[in-house]
């Protein structure tokens, strides 16, 4: 069984706007659509796992936006919980520097 992007490549490079809309469609029911979207992470030009260059983009700033939060909230708890920063550096696999500087912009306070 060949996927949609398969029997008509040229739809996912196309720039006309009905064109990209029905790559986008068909991309929602494609079994490969998270293998392809990996692909097509730095790729300029394509839809690739139903997302536009923009779109994918727009999808990575948030995931770093988001993984950063996530660090964030972790080094939070952990400094409210007491925990030293040598330990949480190991635990977090960041270098103790960069922590003490990070904890000292998130706090106000000195690390």
């Amino acid at each position: 069984m060949s996927n949609s992007c398969e029997a008509d490549p040229d739809l996912w490079f196309s720039e006309r706007a009905e064109d990209i809309a029905q790559a986008k469609e068909a991309c929602g029911f494609c079994p490969v659509r998270t293998e392809c979207a990996e692909l097509g992470k730095d790729e300029e030009f394509g839809v690739w796992g139903g997302m536009t260059p923009e779109e994918r983009r727009t999808a990575q700033r948030f995931l770093v936006i988001m993984v950063e939060e996530l660090n964030n909230a972790r080094i939070r708890r952990m400094h409210a919980e007491g925990i030293s920063i040598s330990a949480m550096a190991r635990e977090l696999s960041i270098p103790r520097k960069t922590l003490a500087d990070r904890l000292r912009r998130m706090t106000g306070l000195a690390a």
